[in-house]
């Protein structure tokens, strides 16, 4: 279940996420070829000149190219709210500037769009957490990283504008009142920690995406293009003896479905968690056609399989 997911770090490189809207940008520019530090004309944040106030699209100036032997971070502009802690879901502004020519890669800005993320390691490198830990909203921070050749992006030191515009504590699970399950096709359980169980789906299996709520929410509606953070376990409607993915073990946290509608997660979430209300739980049951289709995602999920999801809705920004 977890695709890539867009304003975060699988290994060493940062994505936008409003950028790319679940798609490569079509107008980035041509992969420049990696630059060595020998040839590296500017070598610092010290090197690098940020224009513009925050809330605008900054105006990023160096000597290209730029080369940062370790990943670095500095406030250039400290805003005046609560501090960023862990386990916060950030809403910020993003722009990213290729190291190597000095140009924009992407911005949130033109997208009009910001970033939606969750401060957790698990889920974004451990250079943009330490950046933003304890760093104040309405800041603006500079940082670079040492991104490696993947994603379309040459091996090269990567540079990033943020500013931080809101954070919020997401709830650790599904909060408000239990609703009548009769009608459910599968029936809802849970342990201590709210984590869910389910009964064996009764009757066949429907060919169109189904939503059910168990626990509603007392929160805002989910929107579409919103950063939504949820926990979710997901069964197989012919074998729901064990859950093929679950947020709630090995100590993952919450997932960030960013932006959602347009995320780069199955079609069933993309169109069944817009209009549910933070602090819902609510289940999904996904056709093939709004799942993984004939080709399935081995090796837990086989070709035109139909899938069960109970997902608790635990934050919406954006």
């Amino acid at each position: 279940m977890r695709t890539k997911v867009l304003a975060v770090i699988a290994a060493a490189t940062l994505l936008l996420s409003a950028c790319g809207q679940g798609e490569e940008a079509e107008n980035t520019p041509s992969a420049p070829p990696s630059v060595s530090a020998e040839d590296a004309k500017s070598t610092s944040l010290d090197d690098i000149t940020v224009e513009g106030k925050v809330g605008e699209k900054p105006k990023v100036e160096f000597e290209a190219p730029l080369v940062v032997d370790e990943a670095a971070e500095s406030v250039i502009s400290e805003g005046k709210g609560e501090k960023v802690a862990d386990g916060e879901q950030v809403t910020a502004q993003m722009t990213l500037v290729s190291g190597t020519t000095g140009e924009v890669i992407e911005s949130s800005y033109d997208s009009k769009s910001p970033a939606g993320f969750p401060m957790d390691k698990k889920q974004i490198s451990e250079g943009l957490y330490n950046a933003l830990l304890d760093t104040k909203v309405g800041s603006r921070v500079l940082m670079s990283l040492n991104g490696s050749a993947q994603q379309g992006q040459p091996a090269q030191t990567l540079v990033y504008v943020i500013d931080i515009e809101k954070t919020t504590k997401p709830l650790t699970h599904a909060e408000g009142e239990k609703v009548d399950q009769s009608n459910n096709p599968v029936t809802v359980t849970w342990a201590d920690n709210g984590e869910p169980s389910i009964s064996k789906p009764k009757g066949k299996a429907p060919k169109e995406l189904e939503s059910y709520t168990t626990i509603e929410g007392e929160g805002p509606k989910v929107k579409e293009g919103q950063s939504v953070a949820v926990h979710y376990s997901g069964w197989l409607w012919d074998d729901n003896s064990k859950y093929f993915d679950s947020s709630w073990q090995d100590g993952r946290g919450p997932f960030a479905v960013d932006p959602v509608g347009q995320a780069q997660v199955i079609d069933g979430w993309n169109e069944g968690l817009v209009g549910a209300k933070v602090g819902s739980q609510i289940v999904l049951v996904v056709p093939p056609d709004k799942g993984y289709g004939e080709q399935g995602s081995p090796p837990n999920i086989p070709g035109d399989a139909t899938l069960v999801f109970v997902i608790d809705i635990l934050s919406a920004q954006g």
